[in-house]
């Protein structure tokens, strides 16, 4: 977070000079010192936020990934001739333990085309999606499974 905040001032600063890097060393100590203090964060945790960094630029990458298959999977839905979509609701439990990490999931079912999550309850997920073929793999998919690992990596 120290690292943040002194790029950030230095981002602000509009320049980089030896006098712009002293005060913005003494800013950012002091505003890390007072976040320490007052809102609990520690270089511990920040060293753990750190090892999820990679993990989470992957997840991103996936997800990009995931949203343009399925974008095209929905287009050819959508274009074939003579066949009737089966939409579907589905309720699943999820694995994740940690609010963030199920709003992360039920996000990125969202994002991707033709998946829609209605409902979020605790550990179920209600998703309607547009057709059968879609709802394949959604518990407990892809998404799930590298979730649970940004999770476990702590």
């Amino acid at each position: 977070m120290a690292l943040l905040l002194f790029g950030l001032w230095v981002l602000l600063s509009g320049g980089l000079s030896l006098e712009i890097c002293v005060i913005g060393a003494a800013v950012t100590a002091a505003l890390y010192a007072l976040s320490c203090r007052v809102l609990g964060y520690s270089p511990a945790k920040d060293l753990r936020a750190l090892k999820k960094v990679g993990g989470a630029v992957l997840f991103l990458l996936y997800l990009v990934w995931e949203m343009l298959t399925a974008g095209f999977a929905v287009m050819r839905l959508i274009y074939s001739r003579g066949r009737e979509m089966e939409p579907r609701v589905i309720w699943f439990k999820t694995d994740l333990t940690g609010d963030s990490a199920r709003a992360a999931l039920a996000n990125a079912i969202t994002l991707t085309a033709g998946t829609l999550t209605v409902s979020q309850e605790g550990g179920q997920l209600c998703v309607h999606t547009l057709d059968a073929s879609l709802a394949e793999g959604l518990d407990h998919g892809a998404f799930e499974k590298k979730l649970l690992k940004l999770e476990r990596d702590v």
